[in-house]
């Protein structure tokens, strides 16, 4: 018969064993699990690995990264994960306490295998995470990426590096696409205008000047003087058109539209911009590739009608 004690002891072994099968996710799938943070960074992956892999994404489509809080089934994603991919350079500010719980073997920091001549900084030391606008920046990374899953998965080897050299092409084609496209606008009108800034790696890559209402994060609000400052630049620039972002509030933008035709200067939203996330599969703007033809057919339609 069993006494008080040893019914407490098996209650304690069965709450134990119930929150450890708790803390897992339930898959069929026999691939490897590889969980990435945003939809650029899981866009990637897919690529790379294709349909030998399983590719979780946590932040879905139009959320903002800046801000994303991890939530419980995410960090139960994370531990199961046999790769975990992450943009890093602090684009992921919130997910610092659950990483640290990682086995480090089994996280992938894209970030950290851009060379530092290659990344721009906001100030010293705050690096602009915002890479995947430098196309031969995200190009270097396919193969990070490749490897990373060799590692994990050796038998597809050959799959994975014919798949990454299949993607470099298709990144070669679209920066071909991209660069005719600039070409229709005037050097003196390749100004680009936004809520937060995003676009300073689109901006080196492609030409143009990037202005933009916050930094690099969005966790902070854009102040009066910030909004004031930006309507006296496009007024005195003769900035005709300006860019709402599908992850950051419309109505940023909106105040600096009001802000510039205060001084006279009447400037127009040339149209939505995909920064920190790709669009949902039904906008036809789910990938990197996709969402970034989306942002150059916009941007140039938009300054091409005022110029």
């Amino acid at each position: 018969m069993f006494t008080r004690r040893k019914q407490l002891v098996l209650l304690g072994l069965l709450l134990t064993v119930m929150t450890l099968w708790a803390c897992g996710t339930d898959r069929d799938d026999e691939r490897p699990l590889v969980v990435t943070t945003t939809t650029y960074v899981g866009d990637l992956v897919r690529q790379i690995g294709g349909p030998y892999i399983e590719v979780i994404t946590l932040i879905g489509p139009g959320i903002d990264p800046h801000d994303y809080q991890p939530r419980q089934s995410d960090t139960k994603w994370l531990l199961d994960a046999d790769l975990v991919v992450i943009n890093g350079l602090n684009l992921e500010e919130r997910f610092g306490e659950v990483l640290r719980n990682l086995d480090s073997r089994s996280l992938l920091v894209l970030g950290d295998h851009v060379k530092t001549e290659q990344l721009l900084f906001e100030a010293p030391n705050v690096p602009d995470p915002h890479i995947w606008f430098d196309p031969a920046i995200w190009m270097a990374l396919a193969p990070v990426v490749r490897d990373a899953l060799i590692a994990i998965d050796p038998a597809n080897q050959a799959a994975y590096t014919a798949r990454t050299l299949q993607y470099q092409r298709d990144i070669e084609v679209f920066v071909h696409y991209a660069m005719q496209q600039v070409e229709t606008v005037p050097s003196s009108r390749r100004i680009l205008v936004t809520a937060h800034d995003a676009f300073a790696y689109f901006g080196r890559a492609f030409g143009f000047e990037v202005y933009a209402v916050q930094g690099i994060s969005t966790s902070g609000e854009a102040s009066i003087v910030d909004i004031e400052n930006l309507a006296r630049l496009l007024a005195e620039l003769d900035i005709p058109a300006l860019f709402v972002e599908t992850t950051v509030p419309e109505a940023t933008i909106q105040a600096v539209v009001e802000a510039a035709a205060a001084l006279n200067h009447t400037v127009v939203v040339g149209g939505t911009l995909y920064s920190d996330s790709a669009g949902v599969i039904a906008s036809g703007t789910d990938t990197y590739l996709r969402a970034y033809r989306h942002n150059i057919t916009t941007i140039i339609q938009a300054l091409q009608s005022h110029d």
